[in-house]
């Protein structure tokens, strides 16, 4: 092996030296500023969007607040329009019940005087009736006859 060879051991020694240079000349000039350009750049997009980021997070979140006021506001005028509608509601309900009562105490004032008119019509004629149905159970008993006019006399003093 040419490498274990002593006597070639100084030349080696200066051509690895002479190429080691020559790389980390290379590489330190040419591709580590690109490399350390390349993580700069990302590290400054990295904070750039973070930054990004934050303002997006606090500008969302006083949206969110404001949509949340706007939200309960929108709420508390739907609540309030929502009783007012339902007052409305109770009044105008309310009003139709006094309607629909007072219509129904005069039918039933009216009602009550027809069958008032009719009970009496009904007692008269029953009290007719009655004369009659007296008279004729009189006329049959007794021989003699029995003038309605002292029956119609009898009966109101019944009464």
């Amino acid at each position: 092996m040419p490498q274990l060879d002593f006597t070639t051991f100084i030349p080696q020694l200066f051509w690895l030296f002479l190429c080691l240079s020559f790389l980390y000349i290379v590489l330190s000039k040419i591709a580590l500023p690109r490399i350390s350009d390349v993580i700069e750049e990302r590290n400054d997009t990295i904070t750039d969007d973070l930054d990004e980021a934050k303002a997006l997070s606090l500008e969302a979140e006083k949206v969110v607040d404001e949509l949340k006021s706007k939200l309960e506001d929108a709420r508390s005028s739907s609540q309030k329009k929502l009783m007012d509608e339902r007052q409305k509601s109770l009044d105008i309900v309310s009003s139709e019940r006094k309607k629909f009562e007072k219509n129904i105490s005069k039918e039933i004032s009216l009602s009550e005087e027809k069958i008032n008119k009719g009970k009496v019509e009904a007692l008269k004629e029953a009290s007719e009736l009655a004369i009659d149905i007296a008279e004729e159970i009189i006329n049959n008993l007794y021989v003699k006859k029995v003038d309605k006019k002292d029956l119609n006399k009898f009966s109101k003093d019944l009464n």
